[in-house]
């Protein structure tokens, strides 16, 4: 999954977005019709998603030791082809 901050005109205003997708082009494909895309960059670099940082934050949050391991081995999974 990457991240990307999009700047879309809809007609009416111009504004600016972040979203996650696959990649560009499924990015087109799922939101393109809701307006022009003028600008799509990829950001996923500057927002590095720390698994310590998560397995915390769900400790805090009342989370069991299921539950987070389960999160956190999907979202390890699913960075590896990112690395």
């Amino acid at each position: 999954m990457k991240l990307f901050e999009c700047i879309i005109d809809d007609g009416k205003q111009v504004f600016k977005t972040t979203t996650a997708a696959k990649s560009k082009k499924e990015l087109l494909s799922v939101y393109g019709d809701n307006g022009s895309f003028e600008k799509i960059t990829d950001i996923t670099k500057e927002y590095p998603i720390s698994i310590s940082h998560l397995e915390d934050t769900l400790r805090n949050a009342q989370y069991g030791n299921a539950e987070i391991a389960l999160i956190t081995a999907l979202l390890e999974e699913h960075m590896k082809p990112l690395q």
